[in-house]
């Protein structure tokens, strides 16, 4: 059986009908089944319950390797170690790649002379859920910042990430001193910057985030958003990277202006005080870990 050119991994988190939803629209790629492999990484160590749902994906080949909890950095790492792809694609049990999603990122690895990283587009799939559409718009807002320049970009996120496996390898993966979510593809394109390999942001390869939450739960996300932008700081001063330059107060007041772009009056206030609540729990979770130090 020849080898797949992609291994798509996806870190999953006792969420398994969100991940049965993301392994049926892989199943519509448009990229050949048998040009690409799907590695599961159950992070709860409970792969006997998710066995019947990679048992039935396809027609690509799927398979599913079970661990300890260890948070995402080290279940992405551990289907990178399985992979037999030439590139990996990272993506989340709560996210269903559009159709063409494989394409676009291998059209585009193909076409660039070098090694790249590319990340695309994340477009928030629960548009009622006004908690879900803030956090997303957030990351659209840092995209849109530090990405301007689509063949230098300094943001790709974790679950739309493209990179050769052997460069992703010898780089060492993802930092597995984050725990948790958020802050471990921050430092990926840090330390793929500091190689000198380009970043590109791509946002034809489209990737769609249901990521239903709560007010709780959006404070605690944006806390330990907080909590990882604080180790990247450490990180960085520790590789010699730093230090990070902290954001003017204009980077702020432009960020509280952002959501006021959207459509529907009432929509836009209600995000844009998301956007203040999560900045006071961002900072809270920042000086939580730089107090700790």
């Amino acid at each position: 059986m020849p080898l797949p050119t992609v291994s798509v991994i996806v870190p999953t988190y006792r969420r398994p009908q969100k991940l049965a939803r993301c392994l049926a629209s892989l199943s519509h790629q448009t990229l050949p089944s048998s040009a690409f492999e799907v590695i599961v990484v159950d992070d709860a160590a409970r792969g006997f319950e998710l066995e019947p749902i990679a048992a039935t994906a396809g027609p690509y080949r799927c398979e599913l390797l079970s661990q300890a909890h260890g948070g995402p950095a080290a279940a992405r790492n551990a289907g990178a170690r399985r992979a037999r792809g030439r590139l990996l694609a990272f993506t989340d049990d709560d996210c269903e790649p559009a159709p063409d999603w494989l394409e676009v990122l291998e059209r585009t690895m193909n076409a660039e002379a070098g090694t790249l990283l590319v990340g695309g587009r994340v477009v928030n799939a629960l548009s009622r859920d006004p908690f879900a559409s803030a956090s997303q718009a957030l990351v659209d807002f840092l995209c849109e910042k530090q990405n301007g320049e689509l063949w230098r970009a300094r943001l790709l996120t974790s679950n739309n990430l493209c990179v050769p496996a052997e460069a992703f390898r010898d780089l060492g993966g993802f930092d597995t001193s984050f725990a948790g979510a958020g802050g471990e593809d921050r430092e990926l394109c840090l330390r793929w910057g500091h190689t000198h390999h380009r970043a590109t942001f791509v946002p034809e390869a489209v990737v769609y985030h249901a990521h239903d939450l709560s007010l709780r739960e959006f404070v605690r996300q944006h806390y330990g958003y907080g909590r990882g932008a604080a180790l990247l700081r450490r990180r960085a001063d520790a590789q010699g990277y730093g230090p990070l330059p902290l954001e003017r107060a204009s980077f702020y007041l432009e960020l509280l202006r952002y959501p006021l772009r959207g459509p529907g009056v009432s929509a836009r206030y209600r995000t844009s005080l998301l956007f203040a609540v999560s900045q006071v729990a961002n900072a809270a979770g920042y000086f939580d870990v730089r107090f700790r130090a």
